[in-house]
């Protein structure tokens, strides 16, 4: 029991140190390694228990800088919870992510030993790990953070994969390469060797594949507009006292189409006020996207609002909301829960793209819908480019905001589009359709970069997670064809 937890532990701490931020992404490739073994004779219940607590462990470690969100930053700007409560949301959190996996514990304990071919063990493993992983990612408390996959942002070889699978395929692609690393270690411990260089071989490729990788290069220029506004200050601000904020730190950028980020003014609608009249003043001559909640007769949306030479052109309503602090999901469950709520509980828009003048159409995504892949394929089919604005400011990591930005990396190479990002306090730049990146120093306020338009839709973008199904039908194909039934028990 005690080398069964371990092993886990194990697991956890790798894959943790595999992800953006951490320590190296190359980790991965070995990662889940000790979780096999753990796995080792176990029967489906037992299995599913296993890699629930190894998913659990994982989620807690990787996305430990939301405690101190849910401790304290929520509590000090809302006041509606205490910090203990907090932490009791953010173990509900962890738990609601490791949920599905016990979904690939049970599938791996009931039929893994009784496939008729060795060739199927790998492809059985690795669909139903990507099942799992998919399941966590739908519905209103979806979320695809912490994705194997996510270790390879800076692989810029590996992920031109993603075009033709999405990030889906390549957490296929880890997961068999870890359970054959498994295998041969299983076999004889010295086979660690042929593992390393199994692993050696991988990154060989990544550089290789990188080396031909062609330059992109821009030719609209875009200003980046920082704010570096921190969640205190912002909240407390007036927005007389925003717009001024503005108008000393923008108005002597460039008049190109100018991105600043989402909710500028947290809780305010401007439209049609004193506020709006002095911001179109000071930009005037310049198309830009600024964000803020909108207000109609019945509902309140987290939009990004297009103006163009001083007047309203439209505006991008958020459509995939962050459960419990935007929107209730499940409010027969989840009722209780009401207290998490931030300036407003919103209703969610639809996508949409706009026609910029002298950009052409643009999709925008606000905050963590950039960890949607299904967001950026359906925005990249009438887009020539992508921009992402958000507001990090709620965190005191740079890990989370490294993880964000490498979903912009992952949502233009799976597209083949630029993305741009805006960001409040976190990281903003510009990334090209085959990964390669560059941001804006700590600090900076604004920053002319050149984006590229694309009009050509990638495989993936036309056909999205297909490998899902072909997973589904293999795992009952494996099913079907198992040698004999599993007791579910040990």
């Amino acid at each position: 029991m005690i080398q069964t937890f371990l092993n886990i532990t194990l697991s956890a701490l790798g894959t943790t140190l595999s992800m953006p931020g951490y320590l190296y992404g190359g980790f991965v490739f070995i990662a889940l390694i000790p979780l096999f073994f753990a796995l080792e004779k176990k029967r489906p219940f037992t299995s599913a228990i296993i890699t629930f607590v190894y998913f659990f462990l994982f989620s807690f470690i990787n996305f430990h800088y939301l405690i101190n969100t849910l401790t304290t930053g929520l509590p000090e700007l809302f006041g509606r919870f205490g910090a203990s409560t907090g932490f009791a949301v953010y173990l509900l959190f962890c738990v609601l992510e490791a949920l599905p996996f016990l979904l690939f514990g049970f599938l791996y304990g009931l039929w893994l030993e009784k496939t008729r071919l060795r060739l199927f063990e790998p492809l059985f493993v690795g669909s139903i790990y990507v099942i799992s992983d998919y399941l966590r990612g739908i519905g209103d408390l979806g979320f695809t953070g912490g994705r194997l996959s996510d270790a390879l942002y800076n692989f810029k070889g590996l992920i031109q994969i993603l075009p033709y699978t999405g990030t889906l395929g390549l957490v296929f692609i880890i997961v068999i390469v870890n359970y054959e690393s498994y295998k041969l270690l299983k076999k004889n411990k010295q086979n660690i060797v042929l593992v390393l260089s199994i692993v050696a071989l991988i990154f060989l490729l990544n550089g290789a594949i990188e080396s031909f990788l062609p330059k992109s290069v821009g030719d609209k220029p875009v200003v980046l507009a920082q704010t570096n506004m921190p969640q205190k200050i912002k909240y407390s601000y007036e927005a007389s006292e925003i717009v001024k904020y503005l108008q000393d730190n923008f108005s002597e950028s460039h008049n190109y189409l100018t991105i600043f980020p989402e909710g500028v003014f947290p809780g305010t609608d401007i439209r049609n006020s004193e506020i709006e009249k002095s911001l179109l003043d000071t930009f005037k001559n310049r198309t830009f996207i600024i964000g803020f909640p909108t207000l109609e007769t019945k509902d309140a949306y987290n939009s990004a609002i297009i103006y163009s030479k001083a007047t309203f052109l439209n505006k991008y309503d958020k459509v995939q909301l962050f459960p419990f602090v935007e929107t209730l999901p499940y409010k027969t469950i989840f009722d209780r829960l009401e207290f998490l709520k931030g300036m407003y509980y919103f209703s969610s828009g639809e996508l949409k793209t706009f026609d910029i003048p002298g950009y052409g159409k643009v999709g925008i995504q606000i905050c963590f819908e950039s960890f949607f892949p299904y967001i950026s394929r359906k925005l990249s089919e009438k887009s020539e480019f992508l921009v992402v604005v958000t507001n990090d400011g709620w965190y005191n990591s740079k890990i989370p905001l490294i993880q964000h930005f490498a979903q912009a990396i992952f949502r233009a190479v799976e597209t083949r589009r630029n993305v741009i990002q805006v960001s409040n306090t976190g990281i903003s730049g510009i990334v090209d359709e085959y990964g390669n990146y560059t941001i804006l120093p700590d600090g900076t306020a604004w920053r002319t970069l050149y984006v590229k338009s694309n009009t050509q839709n990638t495989f993936y973008t036309k056909y999205g997670d297909y490998i899902v199904i072909a997973c589904l039908l293999f795992i009952i194909l494996t099913g079907i064809t198992a040698k004999k039934k599993s007791s579910l028990f040990d």
